[in-house]
């Protein structure tokens, strides 16, 4: 385990994953924590919190990986989570928003100034995924109604829907994708 949030200790877990596994090949960025607050209500530490772990130590991160994989002359893949919040505007989700979107500009511009060394950076935008961690909200009552009426398929995404999106990107059918955000979400940003 370590801590996202501390930039120091990320190569050196980048050199720890290639020696235990012989090599990197992919890093998937899924850590994310987040917030539902109404923006006039973040504090400096609220903020702080939430660009920390989704995007600041996702960068490090990323940055590690590919100095390994550009020092090692191989390719590679990173996938990184996004949402559709860094896609369209919702109440109460800025800092949270604002950090995903960070993340989809951050797979853009990798994957262009990566591109020449073989490693390919691409996104995941998962929009309402019905996972455990979502347990509590969705047994609110009528939260999951209107989760579901602004959905245009009806039904919330599985987390297997999200993992084979994530594999597919990693495959080598998918080698010549980059710079993309695969959305997930039912239809939500289509309307």
């Amino acid at each position: 385990m370590f801590d996202l949030r501390d930039p120091s200790r990320l190569a050196g877990v980048v050199e720890e994953a290639a020696a235990a596994f012989g090599g990197l090949g992919l890093l998937v960025n899924n850590a994310g924590v987040p917030l539902k607050k109404p923006a006039l209500e973040i504090g400096p530490a609220d903020w702080d919190r939430v660009m920390a772990t989704n995007l600041t130590g996702t960068f490090f991160l990323t940055q590690a990986a590919g100095r390994w994989f550009s020092k090692a002359g191989q390719s590679g893949a990173v996938i990184n989570v996004s949402s559709t919040h860094a896609l369209v505007g919702m109440a109460d989700r800025a800092a949270y928003g604002i950090a995903k979107a960070g993340i989809v500009q951050m797979t853009r511009m990798l994957a262009i100034e990566w591109a020449p060394l073989g490693i390919r950076v691409n996104a995941v935008a998962p929009g309402r995924v019905d996972t455990e961690a979502r347990a509590g909200s969705f047994a609110q009552p009528g939260y999951l109604d209107s989760t579901l009426a602004r959905i245009p398929m009806g039904r919330l995404g599985s987390v297997e829907e999200v993992a084979s999106a994530v594999a597919y990107l990693a495959r080598p059918e998918a080698s010549y994708i980059t710079g993309q955000v695969l959305v997930l979400d039912g239809g939500v940003t289509a309307q």
